[in-house]
C-alpha cells in the first residue's frame, strides 16, 4: 500500500504540472483562449485577443479597422458616391468646380488666370505699341540682374502678358573689351538671365527666343564708362 502511495504522488504531481494554464494577458494560440479573458477582444489575431480581424468579425454597420470595430464610413472611393460628389474622410461631399485654367496661358488674350478661373485682365499702362520693350543694363563684366532692371523686366513681363506677341527676342550685348568670342558668351549669359526673369513672372518659355551679338552691335562708339555702361545691355521686342 505504501508502495502504490510513493508512486501514485509524483504521478499526480506530474499530471498537473504537464496541464498548461489558460493565458490571462490576452495572447492567443486560437479564439477559444480569448473567451474568457476579461479586458481583452474575443478573436485571435495574429497571436493576441483583438476585437476584430475582418469585417465579420463586427456587428451589421460596423467595418473592422486596424483591428477595432469602426462605424462603416460612407465612401471608401469617389464611386461610392452619387454623381457630382466626391469622397473625402468617409463622407460624400459635393466636388469642387473643376478650375478653367491654371495659368494665364489657359486663357486667351487680355484674359488672366486667378483662382482658377479666366478673368478680364487689367490693362497695363505704358506698354509699347511697338513691341520693343524696355532695355536692361549690366555690370562690367556680369549677367546679373540689379534691382532696378528687375523693376523694368517686371514691367516688360505685365505687358507682354497683356500684349501675348507669338514670339520675343532677348538679345544681349557687350561694351567693347574683350574678345569677340568671350563677349558673345556673356551676351548670351545676359540674354539667358533676362529670359528666366521673365519666366519666372509667368511668361510662356516658348514666348522667349535669346541671341547674343556680343560687342558687335554697340550703341555708342566712345572709350569711356558712359559708352560702355550703354552697351551692356539686353534689347526686349517682340518679332
Amino acid at each position: 500500500m505504501r508502495r502504490a502511495l510513493l508512486f501514485a504522488v509524483p504521478l499526480l504531481a506530474l499530471t498537473l504540472t504537464g496541464c498548461p494554464s489558460k493565458p490571462k494577458d490576452g495572447s492567443c494560440k486560437s479564439s477559444e483562449d480569448c473567451a474568457e479573458q476579461e479586458g481583452f477582444g474575443k478573436v485571435c489575431v495574429e497571436g493576441r485577443c483583438e476585437e476584430c480581424g475582418q469585417d465579420t468579425d463586427c456587428k451589421a454597420g460596423f467595418v473592422c479597422r486596424q483591428n477595432k470595430c469602426v462605424p462603416r464610413p460612407e465612401c471608401e472611393k469617389e464611386s461610392d458616391c452619387p454623381a457630382g460628389q466626391t469622397c473625402e474622410a468617409g463622407r460624400c461631399v459635393a466636388a469642387a468646380p473643376k478650375a478653367e485654367c491654371a495659368a494665364d496661358a489657359d486663357c486667351g488674350p487680355g484674359r488672366a488666370c486667378e483662382a482658377g478661373k479666366c478673368v478680364a485682365r487689367a490693362p497695363v499702362s505704358g506698354c509699347p505699341a511697338d513691341g520693343k520693350y524696355e532695355t536692361i543694363h549690366f555690370d562690367f563684366d556680369k549677367a546679373l540682374i540689379r534691382p532696378g532692371d528687375a523693376q523694368i523686366l517686371d514691367q516688360d513681363a505685365a505687358c507682354i502678358k497683356e500684349q501675348q506677341p507669338k514670339r520675343v527676342v532677348i538679345a544681349g550685348n557687350c561694351d567693347e573689351r574683350g574678345t569677340a568670342e568671350y563677349n558673345l558668351h556673356l551676351g548670351q549669359r545676359r540674354a539667358e538671365a533676362a529670359k528666366k526673369y521673365l519666366q519666372n513672372l509667368g511668361v510662356a518659355a516658348g514666348t522667349l527666343k535669346t541671341v547674343s551679338y556680343g560687342k558687335e552691335r554697340p550703341l555708342c562708339t566712345e572709350h569711356d564708362e558712359t559708352c560702355w555702361s550703354r552697351n551692356r545691355r539686353a534689347d526686349i521686342a517682340s518679332e
